[in-house]
């Protein structure tokens, strides 16, 4: 078995393994780089034989969750390779790309995942000699996964992006143990090694922060990923039970959908839309009025117009990462978004901590190595692991495993 990270092993974004023998080829992840100031979308360079340009020459692209630096550049691969994602992630990467639609073509993208594979966790896919079996696990986005990749005689644990300390983060220990035992090498993100003053919480532990401003405020709107499924259910749980939850249309489908392919996920959880205003939505702005309310925004002209006789008299939880507010990825249109109101930041990490970093290692106590991709930091791997355990790669360079 062969490994070659085509990017990602001294940075956080754009994402892209291939793992080889000599009779099969696979990728895991195709994601675009983390954007620039104001959202700037940076020019795309990498362009691989076979899987972007020339003859068809890959046999299947396994794509870990939803997040743009691992699935961005699913439009530029050849029509011809296979694709597999998680079903949940498959629609709702549907959903996303029908509303970008709205302002910018993504005929290819909207292409490339309708013709997408499904797997299932815990069920190994066999390709040529290569055997993948995809581990769900919690993340930032939902239908999120680890992947098992076996082959001459190796067994590779590539874990993508994920963390323990979310709703579901309880179960790693286990669906690494049944699934996985113990591995040859440990292909594993690294993205906190770089941002060790982000303070980290449990989801639980966020869910009860929010109910405390909750309880201060009656109206108190939400900035957060939309497809950050358990962001969102923290701040619900945290709301009275009398307040309703509000959203617009494009939230309400990706609740929707996520309920549709993860039946019970969201049961009992009532989100009433608001957005755009419709005669039908009368009963419910009364409520708002008498009872309060917690609404997810985001930042467009809706919401801002929406959100404008409340200035002054209302709470405004960021809860996305800080990098967004300030700093070389500063986004000038949400930093414009929040001016004026009372702002409280409220945000977890989506990304394994240093400890689940370790418990992943003793988990599954690689026997050949670690290699650390995902990470601007990636050096840092050495105050977790022994360090002869430890191999660096750079970007481009096929490594035996």
């Amino acid at each position: 078995m062969k490994l070659t990270i085509h990017r990602g092993t001294h940075q956080i974004g754009g994402c892209a393994t291939e793992i080889s023998t000599a009779d099969t080829r696979i990728f895991i992840d195709f994601g675009s780089e983390l954007p620039g100031p104001d959202g700037e979308t940076r020019e795309e360079t990498l362009s691989i034989p076979g899987l972007t340009v020339g003859a068809p020459d890959c046999d299947g692209v396994f794509f870990t969750h939803t997040h743009g630096d691992h699935i961005g550049n699913i439009h530029r691969i050849l029509p011809e390779v296979p694709l597999y994602m998680g079903a949940a992630s498959r629609e709702i990467s549907k959903v996303l790309n029908e509303e970008l639609a709205r302002r910018c073509d993504r005929s290819a993208e909207l292409a490339a995942i309708e013709r997408a594979r499904i797997f299932s966790p815990g069920e190994a896919i066999q390709i040529g000699d290569v055997k993948i079996t995809p581990l769900r696990v919690d993340h930032s986005a939902f239908d999120a996964y680890m992947f098992l990749v076996e082959a001459d005689g190796v067994r590779l644990l590539h874990t993508g992006d994920f963390r323990d300390h979310g709703y579901t983060g309880r179960k790693l220990a286990g669906v690494l143990e049944k699934y996985a035992g113990q591995v040859d090498w440990l292909v594993t993100e690294g993205t906190m090694l770089s941002r060790d003053g982000e303070g980290v919480m449990t989801e639980q532990e966020l869910e009860k922060k929010a109910r405390r401003i909750m309880a201060e405020n009656e109206r108190v709107f939400v900035l957060c990923s939309s497809t950050n499924i358990d962001r969102i259910r923290a701040f619900y749980r945290a709301k009275p039970k009398s307040r309703p939850a509000v959203c617009d249309r494009y939230q309400k489908k990706v609740l929707n959908t996520v309920e549709a392919n993860a039946p019970g996920w969201l049961k009992g959880y009532d989100f009433r839309y608001v957005i755009p205003n419709t005669r039908m939505n009368h009963l419910l702005h009364d409520w708002m009025e008498e009872q309060g309310f917690l609404m997810f925004v985001r930042v467009n002209r809706y919401f801002r117009e929406f959100m404008r006789p409340y200035q002054g008299n209302c709470k405004v939880i960021y809860s996305m990462w800080r990098g967004y507010l300030e700093g070389p990825c500063r986004d000038s249109r949400l930093a414009d978004f929040l001016a004026g109101y009372d702002v409280e930041y409220l945000h977890t990490s989506g990304h394994a901590t240093r400890n689940a970093l370790r418990k992943v290692y003793e988990l599954v106590q690689p026997r050949q190595g670690v290699i650390p991709m995902h990470s601007e930091a990636p050096e840092q791997f050495k105050d977790l692991v022994p360090e002869n355990r430890l191999v660096f790669l750079q970007d481009g360079q096929a490594f035996k495993l």
